[in-house]
């Protein structure tokens, strides 16, 4: 990835945490996670692509995977509250039965944390 990619990425968690959330950034600095004080969520960010938002649920299933790639993207998150709706955001119906759990910061790092090299800002 390119430079700019990183940039982006570092932007938008240093924008993210100024706004009072926790952010890890992922070791590669393309990609990371944002949650709140209760750990219970977990909103994934990607610049890989352009910019993306990614829902996380759990446990994986076969049948909805993991989570999904959600509408808005992060240049859409200009306050606390549009960042807050985007954490908590309900999944889509045809995400099957895993929106049932969402995943947690604590599940999420147990397994992506050593893949990504996932540090707290």
């Amino acid at each position: 990835m390119n430079a700019t990619t990183r940039e982006c990425a570092a932007v938008f968690a240093g924008f993210v945490k100024a706004k009072g959330f926790r952010v890890y950034l992922a070791k590669a600095g393309t990609y990371g996670f944002v949650t709140d004080d209760t750990e219970s969520r977990v909103l994934s960010f990607s610049f890989t692509d352009g910019g993306s938002l990614g829902g996380n649920y759990g446990p994986p299933s076969t049948s909805s995977g993991t989570g999904w790639k959600m509408d808005a993207h992060p240049s859409d998150l200009r306050t606390a509250d549009d960042i807050r709706r985007a954490l908590y955001e309900r999944a889509p119906s045809w995400c099957g039965g895993g929106w049932k759990h969402y995943t947690t910061v604590k599940q999420h790092l147990a397994m992506y944390g050593e893949s990504s090299g996932y540090v707290p800002l």
